[in-house]
């Protein structure tokens, strides 16, 4: 069976499997799950699938990315070769990098053609340069920035493939929430979240606050007893003995949690 996409029943039944990748090992760097991209790759086929954080600021990218070669590692920082100077020179430019940082959507995927034209693209510096190396289509799959760090997935295909179709925009565009998900997931596990219920989450969200128990209970709609309860096991979980001592263990993961 085929919608008007050209997405097949096959292909959501594959999406599924890619999107329930194994547990990675404690101490395990990886800044996201190579499994998924590999599958991914399989599903929409390309020369380059990256999975990258950019802090913008410090022009530091971190990237996971599989090709034929197999998966991949690299952190780049500043400006180490001819390429990158030209990457954040033209960053904000037409036809540059910024994508989503620009447009401030982050919903929306970028194929090349919506960011610059294939004419006015390869007359650019980055567009030359990308040409140089036989790239001819790339999507850019954005996901709000977590930290203050900006995250997206690339696929990359080079001039003897097609331009990507409707059904990989359509594959991506499902699969975009799906995998800002579980990147946070991946970022909890690399700092060492602590294992706390969703009520337990929400509470000491209140008390980060400064909300004591009686308008904590009325905002959730629960007993001052139950509140207690809740940071009562919350301490236990923490290792912790009282609420700034709880604040301070899970302070660097409200704005996820």
């Amino acid at each position: 069976m085929t919608d008007n996409w050209g997405i097949t029943g096959t292909d959501m039944h594959d999406l599924l499997g890619v999107l329930k990748p194994a547990p990675l090992p404690a101490g395990d760097p990886d800044i996201f799950y190579a499994e998924v991209l590999i599958g991914l790759r399989e599903l929409i086929p390309c020369e380059d699938i990256t999975f990258q954080l950019m802090d913008v600021a410090e022009q530091r990218q971190t990237l996971l990315f599989v090709t034929d070669e197999g998966v991949q590692r690299a952190e780049c920082v500043g400006v180490n070769d001819d390429f990158q100077e030209l990457y954040w020179q033209e960053f904000w430019e037409k036809g540059g990098c910024a994508g989503p940082l620009a447009s401030g959507d982050y919903s929306t995927l970028l194929e090349q053609a919506d960011i610059c034209s294939p004419h006015l693209w390869a007359d650019t510096p980055l567009g030359a340069a990308y040409a140089a190396l036989g790239i001819k289509d790339h999507i850019v799959v954005p996901m709000t920035p977590l930290r203050g760090i900006d995250r997206r997935l690339g696929l990359w295909r080079h001039k003897d493939r097609p331009d990507f179709s409707e059904r990989d925009k359509a594959l991506l565009a499902l699969v975009r929430p799906h995998l800002a998900e579980l990147h946070v997931r991946r970022d909890r596990d690399l700092w060492g979240e602590p294992c706390l219920t969703p009520r337990q989450w929400e509470v000491l969200r209140h008390v980060s606050r400064g909300a004591g128990n009686t308008q904590i209970a009325q905002s959730l709609g629960v007993s001052e007893s139950t509140v207690g309860k809740h940071l009562e096991n919350a301490y236990m979980r923490l290792g912790v003995q009282c609420r700034t001592e709880a604040v301070a263990a899970v302070l660097p993961f409200l704005d996820v949690a």
